[in-house]
Parts: C-alpha cells; structure tokens; sequence
C-alpha cells in the first residue's frame, strides 16, 4: 500500500529511526503485523483497548493511534530510540487510515454487488440466502454468528431458514412467536436495534420460552456474549424475516455504522424472498439488477478516471433524468446538471448534520438531499430536483451509489491539495531562507510568485479543533474563502497544521489599503458565520520580492503577538509598535511586572487613592508639574507632595533616569494590556 511505503519513508529519513514496525487493528479486530524494518517479527501483538497513547515495553515502545470504530494503528519501536518530528508522522498516518476506511468501503461495496450478482446465478433458495449471510459477516468483520429467521402464517411464528458462523442443526427446532425476545420483538415492532452489553441482551431475552432456550443452547455456546444487531426484512411493505449477528468476545464491537450496514444486506435478502415469491416477475427483477450493476461500474469507472465532479454530476443526471446540483463544501464549489442550473439554497445545520435523505421545499422548488459524509464529517450535498413521488427506488438507488463516489473524488481532491499545501509550505520556508538574488527568484518561479512592484505577508490562524477532519476541511473553507475575496491580489495561499499563509501582491502602493480592508471584512465574517474566532498578523507592503521574508517575519510576530496576548483579532504588524519587544513575553509575566509598580499605590488607606492617577498623569505629561498639576485640578505644592509619597512607596527616585525608564516602562504596559483585555 502506498501510504505504508510514505510510513516507512518518513520513519527512516524524517525520525532517523532504523528499527520499527507498523501494526493496525481495524473494528476491533485482533492485530495485524502490516510493516517491518530491521525487527524482530516473533514480538507479540499490542494489546487491544489500550486507552493512552504510549505503552512502554522492556524491549520495546509502542505509539497509538486511535480512531473511530474501534480503529488502531500502532507505530512500534525499539526502546532506545526517539519519535521525532510526531504532528507530521500524525498526517501520513492519518492519510493511512483513510486509505484503510477508503479500502474497507470498496470491499463492502464489491461483496454486496457480489451478493447481488449471486440474486441471479442462484437458484436455491437456502444457499442463496446463507452466501447472503456469509457476505454480510465478511464486511461486518467483528460479527460471528447470523441467523435469518422467516414468519410463517400458518405457525403464527418465525422459524431459523439459515445460519452461518456457527449453530448446528439444532437450532432449526426454534420457533419464536410474535415478540418474544429480541426476534420476535423486531418482527413485532418492525424496527432494527442493536445490543453492547449483556444486561440489556438478557433483559430483552427474559420472555423467550423455556423450549426455545433448550434448542438455544444445545445448538450454539454463548459464554462470551457481547453485542448484537437485529433488523427486520420487509416484503412489499410487510415484515416477514428478522436478520440477527451476534459478536463474541471481551468488549462489545458492533457499532450503529454495522447496523446501518446490515440493514443494506436486509435489502438485499428482501430482493431474494421478493423474486422467489414472485418468480412471474423475474425477468424484470434481474433486468434492475443488471441495471444496478451498469450504473456501479459506470460511477466507479468515472472514479477511477478522475473525471471530476461536473463529469459525474452530468453522468448521473443522464441516469435519473433530473436535474441536479452537487456542493463541495471544502470549498463550496458547485457542480449542476444542466450547467447554468443555480440553486442558493441554504446549508444550514439541519442539512449538513443529516446523514439521510430527505426532501426540503426551498423557493418553491421540491428538491431532494442528500449530505455527502466521510468519516462522520460533512463534505458535501448532492439535491436532486424532484416530487416526492418521482423517488423512485432505481433513482435513489443511483443517488446513494452516486454519493460514494462523490465522497471519494472530493477525498481525492482534498488529497490532493493537502499534498501541495505541504510542498507548497516546504517551498516557501526555502524561499524566505534564501539570500541570494538568483536563487531568490529561482524560488519564486518554483512557487508560482510574478514578478511585481509591492508583496505583503499574512498569516492567519484558525480555530484549533480536536477533530482533524474538521479543521482540514475548515482551512479548505478559509483558504477558498480568501481567494473568492481578493482574487487577482493573491499571489500565493496555503495551510498548514492550522495556521493559512498568504502573500498579497501589487502593482500600485496604495491597493493593500483596499486588500486589508477586504480581510478585515473576511475576518469578522467568518466569525459571524462560523461561530468561531481566527487571529490575523499582517506583515508591512514592501517593494520587490526580496523583502517578501521580511513581510512574512512581521506578519508571524503579530500573528505570535496576538497569540501572547490571548486576543482574537487581526492586527498590522505596523500597529504593534513598541509592543513588538514584548511578543513572546508571557501575559503573566508582563501583569506581574506592572502590578509590581502599581500594587503600593492601590491602598484606600491614607489617601493614597489619588497617588495611582497622580503618577499616570505625571508621566503623561512629562515630568510637568505646572501642566500635571493644571490636569488634576490641584495646586502645584500638592502634587509635589504626592510625587514624594509617590517615591517612598515605590522606593524609586525621579532623579535616577533607570527608575524613570522603569516607572515609564510600567504605565506603558499598563494602558497596553487594559486596552487589550
């Protein structure tokens, strides 16, 4: 795999390391030796659940990775040896589990077009519906058993038609009745649920009869019992099976996306019963099938192309005869069929956060939606224009196979940018280190930077998020945001980790006050819409693209400024002034310093209230007495004595030019930072 080979790479030239491994646990499932460079191949498997990051060894360290699902990749290395360079081992790593989940959705897709085409090679009833369960335990991986049960009206009851994964024949005697435990109550209800602890599969379990327990048991052992996922089977609009796995084992591992995933094979051993129930109406049945079968290799194949996704928004359209729109929300491009279609509907909350279809009245228009999902994050929505009645289930079932293959081109194009932002973030870091005239500009070709009269820096810092996912796609929004409000003054932007670097360019001088203008506008709204705070340093407007690592300089300090004093905001590095030498200071340090000052001063006793304004209006104006006196509206002689009460407290003399610098210094900072704060 291809990500392994950047794994190794990395770990070879990036940390130096000569002796590592690489494990991963998918779903729970026991660990996988996947990677081996110069280590001994008889060390034992991590150990799955672990809850922290690192697990020391006598002979070895391991690192965890933990994702959803119950997912974990597992770097190995020998005690001796340092991890370096980890934010950067984090994203290739991520960029595998991807791949891993990337994988695993091709394999789920292939197994259940497997079963499909079984629907129609097939002829027995019994093992068409067993392969069918067999399929299902193969992408449900942390699933050991499943049983089909069928309702027979004559009995009034519903009866095992086949197993895999473990009973014996003995189960076949079962005959559970109309909710009687947690068959016959998904049949009753006609609604699928899912079981992660043994208390509540006992509890639901508690009305089975005392014969159904005795065929139970003798047929299957259920000691390590842990989870369980029913779904009920419906035929022409009535229930008539319930399909139930079972998960065995220390911890329970079935999840809701299992159960998702199930009740799409449900469906499928729907078609089975529903063809050998009507077999008048088999010719038209396979012909749906073949059909499906067309329209997954036609949106596979313009995945595997690349074609992009105006291609396949014009390719699906053609399929469900309907026009339609698709929004790429890392960076809220749309894609309609026909081309001059423009929907403005609204991607609210609501839209983004549904992971189901449904149909939403938007200007008088019926439009049905569906939310592209990767990973739990929102990346897209696909809204088809149609009545509620023209869903039909060959349309739908090309817009749920469609929106697979759109997650996985806006993947492979979020990919792809991530990847030049990286070499774009290497590229710059070279070009702001170089000194040389010719290799200047040699840099500046390689980053795509005309050659034009004025260059200002920005750096600006994004929200930081505990999902990755999240904030990758948050820094896609930015960034496309940016170019959408400066166009043709953007010279170059790019992310990285969480902070967007952007190099503005000019022909005439006084066009960055209308460019610092359009990022203030941006600033503020992207918080208005957003919910969530930025911090922007701009750098100086300099002339010629030697002075370009200068502009970036001023604008990390006042990005790092504003850092320091805990400020969301956008600032001009030319704004900081003085404040400049206290950029990487501690807040603490600097509130500490003046309350040191000022504290002897804030005492309500002895009158020593006034002594805190007095000293401020003193070094306002100077040194002045007749002006600070004039300003406090008190006589000359007063202020005289207060300056001396001053000096005492303080310990300091207005003579002494260091204790004037200090006293300046002090009233300074404290203005500074009231105003910040």
């Amino acid at each position: 795999m291809e990500t392994l080979t950047k794994i190794k790479q990395f770990l070879i030239d990036n940390c130096c390391l000569s002796q590592f491994q690489v494990w991963q646990s998918i779903k729970g499932l026991d660990f996988s030796l996947v990677l081996s460079h110069h280590f001994d191949k008889q060390t034992p498997a991590p150990e799955t659940f672990v809850n922290e990051n690192i697990r020391p060894y006598e002979a070895f360290t391991d690192y965890y990775h933990h994702y959803s699902n119950h997912t974990t990749i597992v770097i190995r290395m020998s005690k001796s040896s340092v991890l370096n360079n980890e934010q950067e081992l984090k994203q290739i790593i991520d960029l595998h589990y991807l791949q891993l989940m990337l994988d695993r959705e091709k394999y789920i897709r292939n197994k259940m077009m497997e079963s499909i085409r079984d629907i129609s090679v097939l002829e027995d009833l019994d093992d068409l519906l067993k392969k069918i369960l067999e399929n299902a335990l193969s992408v449900i991986p942390a699933a050991d058993m499943g049983v089909l049960w069928m309702y027979e009206p004559s009995l009034d009851a519903l009866f095992p038609k086949a197993w895999t994964g473990g009973p014996n024949q003995e189960i076949s005697k079962m005959r559970m009745k109309v909710g009687e435990g947690i068959i016959g109550k998904t049949f009753k209800n006609n609604e699928s649920f899912i079981l992660t602890n043994i208390e509540g599969i006992i509890s639901e379990s508690s009305n089975i009869s005392s014969d159904n327990l005795f065929h139970l048991y003798n047929s299957v052992k259920f000691d390590h019992l842990k989870s369980i996922i029913s779904v009920p089977i419906k035929v022409e609009e009535s229930t008539i099976c319930v399909l139930i796995v079972y998960q065995n084992g220390p911890y329970p591992l079935l999840t809701k996306d299992d159960q998702q995933l199930l009740e799409s094979f449900s469906d499928q051993v729907s078609i089975v019963l529903r063809n050998s129930k009507l077999y008048q109406n088999l010719k038209k049945q396979n012909g749906l099938l073949i059909q499906r079968d067309a329209i997954h290799n036609t949106l596979i194949k313009l995945s595997l192309q690349s074609k992009g996704l105006q291609k396949i928004a014009n390719e699906i359209r053609k399929m469900i005869n309907h026009p339609l729109m698709i929004v790429d929300l890392t960076d809220h491009q749309q894609y309609s069929s026909p081309t001059h279609l423009k929907w403005n509907f609204p991607l609210d909350n609501t839209i983004l956060k549904t992971q189901s279809f449904f149909t939403e009245a938007i200007y008088s228009q019926s439009l049905y939606i569906h939310p592209i999902i990767a990973i739990d994050v929102p990346i897209g929505v696909m809204a088809v224009e149609m009545e509620e009645d023209e869903l039909f289930p060959l349309n739908k079932m090309i817009i749920e196979q469609a929106s697979s293959v759109i997650a996985l081109e806006i993947i492979r194009n979020q990919t792809l940018m991530d990847s030049y932002y990286q070499s774009t973030n290497d590229l710059f870091n070279d070009f702001i280190n170089c000194r040389e005239y010719n290799l200047i500009r040699k840099k500046a070709i390689e980053l795509g930077i005309d050659d034009r009269p004025y260059y200002m820096a920005t750096v600006i810092q994004i929200h930081p998020h505990a999902d990755f996912h999240f904030l990758n796609m948050q820094m896609h929004k930015l960034i496309s945001q940016i170019k959408k409000y400066l166009g043709i003054y953007v010279s170059i932007v790019f992310g990285y980790g969480n902070n967007v670097t952007l190099l503005c360019h000019f022909n005439h001088y006084a066009d960055q006050d209308f460019v610092k203008k359009k990022l203030e506008l941006f600033h503020n709204n992207w918080i208005k819409i957003h919910g969530e705070s930025l911090k922007t340093g701009i750098g100086t407007c300099y002339p010629s693209m030697d002075n370009i690592a200068k502009s970036y300089s001023e604008a990390d300090k006042a990005l790092s400024f504003l850092i320091s004093r805990q400020v969301n905001s956008i600032v001009n590095y030319q704004d900081i002034g003085i404040n400049h030498l206290f950029i990487h200071q501690p807040i603490d340090d600097l509130n500490s310093f003046v309350n040191e000052v000022f504290h002897p001063l804030q005492s309500n006793k002895d009158g020593t209230l006034d002594l805190e304004q007095t000293l401020l209006a003193f070094m306002e104006n100077d040194r002045q007495a007749t002006q600070t006196a004039k300003h406090l509206h008190i006589h000359v002689n007063t202020l005289y004595q207060r300056i001396k009460r001053i000096e005492e407290k303080l310990q300091i003399s207005f003579s002494n030019t260091e204790d004037i610098l200090k006293i300046q210094l002090a009233c300074y900072l404290r203005s500074s930072i009231v105003s910040l704060n």
